[in-house]
Formats: C-alpha cells, sequence, structure tokens
C-alpha cells in the first residue's frame, strides 16, 4: 500500500504513469479507508500469521495471498473522461482486455446497495464478474490531478478466507450459519484457477500488462524488481 501511494506521489510530482503488479508474502487483509478496525479478529489474524494493513482506497476487507494484485497511477484526463466512473470504466477495459489474453470473458459488475465487511461479496462500481461470480475487486481514490486504482485478481483461494480473520456480528452466530454464509460468499466469487485458466502470476501479469497496452495505447516499459512483482 505503501509502495502504491509512492507511484501516486511520483506522478504527481511528474513522473510517467505506473502500472504495478505483485503479490503479497505474507498473506495479508487490507481494509477500506473508512472501514472500522473493530470488523477485524486480532487474535485470529496473529494466529493465522495475517498482517493487517489500511488500504488508500475505498471498499470493505479483501484478503491477499491468493491473488495478483495492480496499482495503476496517473494523471486524470480532462472535463468528463476524468470523473471517477469514467476512470473506472477506462480501467475496467483494460482489465477485461486482459484477462481476455486468459480465454477469461469478464464483464463489469453492476450490484448496487452494502456488501457487508467483505469485498468480494457483490461485484459493485467497476468490479469484474465472470458470469454472477466476482473475479476482479477495484477502489480508487483521487488527490487533485492525479488518481491512484488498484485491485485484485483472483488466482486461487487460501486455506482460510475472510470470515476467518474478522470478528464475528453481535451474538456469534452458531459454526453451522458461519459455514453457510461461508458457502454463500464462495459462491459469489470466482478464481482463475477455478475457471481453468492459467494462474501463474508472471503469465497473468503479462497478459494484463497487454491488456492495458492494448486499451489505453502506450507501450509500457517493463521491469521486475525482486520481491515486489511487475512493475512497469
Amino acid at each position: 500500500m505503501a509502495a502504491d501511494l509512492a507511484c501516486l506521489d511520483d506522478v504527481a510530482a511528474g513522473a510517467a504513469p505506473v502500472l504495478r503488479l505483485y503479490r503479497w508474502s505474507p498473506p495479508a487483509l487490507s481494509l477500506g479507508r473508512f472501514q472500522p478496525e473493530t470488523d477485524v479478529d486480532v487474535d485470529a489474524c496473529r494466529g493465522l500469521g495475517v498482517e493487517v494493513v489500511r488500504r488508500p482506497t475505498g471498499g470493505r476487507a479483501l484478503l491477499h495471498g491468493g491473488d495478483l494484485t495492480y496499482a495503476v497511477a496517473m494523471l486524470r484526463p480532462p472535463g468528463a473522461a476524468g470523473h471517477v466512473d469514467a476512470l473506472y470504466g477506462m480501467l475496467a477495459a483494460g482489465l477485461v482486455a486482459g484477462l481476455a489474453e486468459l480465454g477469461v470473458a469478464a464483464a463489469i459488475g453492476g450490484d448496487r446497495g452494502p456488501a457487508g465487511p467483505v469485498c468480494f461479496a457483490a461485484a459493485q462500481g467497476a468490479d469484474l464478474r465472470v458470469g454472477d461470480r466476482k473475479l476482479c475487486g477495484s477502489a480508487q481514490v483521487q488527490r487533485g490531478a492525479v488518481v491512484l486504482q488498484h485491485g485484485s485478481v483472483l488466482l486461487d483461494r487460501l486455506p482460510f478466507d475472510e470470515l476467518d480473520l474478522l470478528a464475528p456480528p453481535a451474538g456469534d452466530p452458531a459454526h453451522d450459519a458461519r459455514e453457510e454464509t461461508r458457502a454463500r460468499l464462495r459462491a459469489k466469487s470466482v478464481t482463475l484457477t477455478e475457471l481453468g485458466a492459467p494462474t501463474d502470476p508472471g503469465t497473468v501479469a503479462s497478459a494484463l500488462v497487454t491488456g492495458f497496452a492494448r486499451t489505453l495505447d502506450v507501450e509500457f516499459d517493463c521491469t521486475v524488481r525482486p520481491g515486489e512483482g511487475a512493475q512497469g
């Protein structure tokens, strides 16, 4: 998250736009900018070796470790093209084109209303879905003339999920009820593994770079930094 913000600051200072692609080790639970910390079961996170971080963007809790995360920092286009929804649509088109390189037909999600404390409980805004199941969640923050958008493409599932890391609601439901909730949440999301698509992080990153390059009509100067994933 700090590296994403550094990219935002660099672009604000005059640097070229950045597309950053990376993975997480150890796993981490990121909270949306306005999500209360009381949503987190701190002891459960500690017991599972999961770090808790705060995103500069909105949205709800998201478990990282089985995903590929992307971040785009760029100047906002002038006029209507720089509005939040227009930017979401433009960057979503790059993601859709990249996933198509992997044989995945994704579309922009359109659920409305609260999604609860878990990000992948619903596909909202410019999140991407395959059929009725969410594959990629995205969030955005704008600072003056600069925008940062980042999100996660699910590659595979970890042995645990967000429900294992969040504090139970008041009147902790019975185990069976929580498992029913877990089943419903999993039914609303999908991974590249479950779609039978390539899941090698390098392959997925290359596909996303291609999708963004074609959609935005740009040429990336790609480098790989050890421990940071692919960055262009």
